[in-house]
């Protein structure tokens, strides 16, 4: 494995997933603060929302090509960049079918759900007025957990595994 191009991609996903999940939360508070009835509904349909969804595609995407390379080294940039692209649902097909299998419970759910507003550039471009995007920030946030829970015990075995140099 690319021990070192398996963790640059998942620090950067890490990095933008939190930067959703910060996002999301501020959102929330200034909602709340500005007396809105229902602060998560404005955090998810509101100025900041589409921020919100392109850091969490942006996340998963690296973190997802993360777990390819970790799970089969052979993997290397080019081949993530020019066959799997900005494809959620292909970057979960080929880390599964290389090994890798989350345990968590909505990871498949929210990837279909992101897929085409974030693989159709959506989150930057000109956009239906209106289009699904994950429900349930916590389930967002389970999600994340695990998935770098999975992804640390993995990379971390594998520097275990590495010879030491002198």
């Amino acid at each position: 494995m690319s021990a070192e191009l398996a963790r640059l991609l998942y620090h950067t996903g890490r990095s933008h997933a939190g930067a959703a999940c910060l996002l999301y939360r501020a959102a929330v508070e200034y909602a709340a603060d500005e007396g809105i009835d229902d602060p998560v509904s404005q955090a998810f349909n509101g100025p900041n929302s589409l921020s919100i969804q392109y850091l969490l595609g942006l996340g998963l995407e690296l973190m997802l090509k993360s777990a390819i390379v970790a799970w089969d080294g052979s993997a290397d940039a080019k081949y993530l960049q020019d066959q799997i692209r900005h494809d959620l649902v292909k970057a979960l097909n080929e880390a599964e079918k290389r090994g890798f299998a989350s345990q968590s419970p909505h990871l498949r759910e929210i990837v279909e759900v992101l897929q085409k507003p974030y693989f159709k550039h959506w989150f930057r471009y000109q956009r239906p007025d209106q289009f699904a995007l994950p429900g349930d920030f916590d389930q967002v946030v389970h999600l994340l957990q695990v998935l770098e829970a999975e992804l640390t015990a993995k990379l971390d075995a594998a520097d275990a595994e590495a010879p030491k140099q002198a």
